[in-house]
């Protein structure tokens, strides 16, 4: 949340349960209703002491932009306390992998491409070693309105779903629920707000996919990302 600049929120629940994206039926636009529901997000009003959560009654978490990164993790972690370390665990996209594959070999990720991802045609290949690799897009998880395209992801300031020109940011990391939170964030953040993240925290490394103004798809990467790249 704090190195997001808020971008990354857990507290984003009301708001994601008023756009039906939560477990209740989506309601109806108001911009009113959004305003008020905007006013109770904000991580910034959780504290942590002795180990426990203290939050206002009226303000809920939801930790599902985390919840598939750490899970793999999770699992990740149990398998090494089993003495396995050649593996590769995916959930939901999400995905760690550590040591070779079954032919010795490093392993090979691929990145969909958004713009065909119903053929299963990939963007790009990568290789990991003892890395995880989180994606967050847009392309998946929405639905249509009134011509309208409403995506899972919701902006925490304006209360809206995320609408910006990125169609999906994949963040290679150590451990699956940093890459997963910050894949998150970055959807949130946009093209440019993510190049200046970037920029000034070169220890992160993310991919964008993203549309130009010709609704052309384009990519971006950081520095350190080109050592991913299938040779």
């Amino acid at each position: 949340y704090h190195k997001t600049g808020g971008y990354f929120d857990c507290t984003v629940s009301p708001l994601v349960n008023f756009w039906g994206f939560g477990p209740y039926e989506k309601e109806r636009i108001d911009s009113s209703k959004i305003s008020k529901l905007v006013s109770l997000v904000g991580t910034d009003g959780l504290s942590l002491l002795d180990n426990r959560v203290s939050k206002p009654k009226s303000v809920k978490i939801d930790f599902n932009g985390i919840a598939q990164g750490y899970s793999v993790d999770l699992i990740s972690s149990f398998l090494e306390i089993q003495g396995i370390y050649n593996y590769l665990v995916e959930i939901g996209g999400e995905v760690r992998v550590k040591g070779l594959n079954s032919d010795q070999k490093l392993w090979r990720i691929g990145i969909a491409d958004p713009s065909e991802v119903l053929s299963g045609n990939l963007h790009v290949i990568l290789t990991l070693k003892d890395k995880s690799l989180a994606t967050s897009g847009n392309y998946r998880t929405f639905y249509e309105e009134d011509g309208i395209k409403y995506s899972h992801i919701i902006n925490p300031f304006s209360g809206y779903p995320t609408k910006n020109k990125l169609l999906s940011v994949s963040v290679a990391a150590e451990d699956c629920i940093l890459a997963d939170a910050y894949a998150t964030a970055f959807m949130v953040m946009g093209i440019e707000k993510t190049k200046e993240f970037l920029q000034s925290n070169s220890n992160i490394d993310a991919y964008l996919i993203y549309s130009d103004d010709n609704n052309l798809l384009r990519s971006y990467y950081s520095k350190n990302f080109e050592e991913y790249f299938l040779n």
